[in-house]
């Protein structure tokens, strides 16, 4: 078999893979088109619930686009966005954002589809 006709057989058996339909299914939601989106809800899995300024930490996100990922996020229902006063001296609230239940499945699925790719 030339290499051509070898690469072509296996392009056809990655495009009939359930895996990669999922998988592109998955990351065609618009949430998905951002790689810190995906990197929010993945930090968000893990920890469950984190303070604005620890995403931007580990994010390397400024204020005004952690928020405008954030609403996004929080549009679709993957994230909730609270607000509590803080005891410093300031007084100043403090944002905590929680990953939903809905939000924590999409999540967990898009990284099971990857985990099982075997790459």
């Amino acid at each position: 078999m030339n290499d051509d006709a070898e690469f072509r057989r296996d392009i056809d058996e990655i495009t009939a893979d359930d895996t990669i339909r999922s998988l592109k299914e998955q990351l065609s939601d618009s949430t998905f088109k951002s790689s810190t989106r995906i990197l929010i809800l993945v930090l968000l899995s893990l920890a469950r619930r984190m303070s604005s300024v620890q995403l931007r930490s580990l994010t390397g996100l400024g204020k005004g686009s952690l928020e405008n990922h954030l609403n996004k996020l929080e549009s679709f229902g993957y994230i909730k966005v609270s607000y509590t006063k803080s005891m410093g001296a300031r007084g100043v609230a403090r944002q905590t954002v929680e990953i939903t239940r809905e939000g924590l499945e999409v999540c967990q699925k898009l990284l099971r589809s990857i985990k099982s790719l075997n790459v």
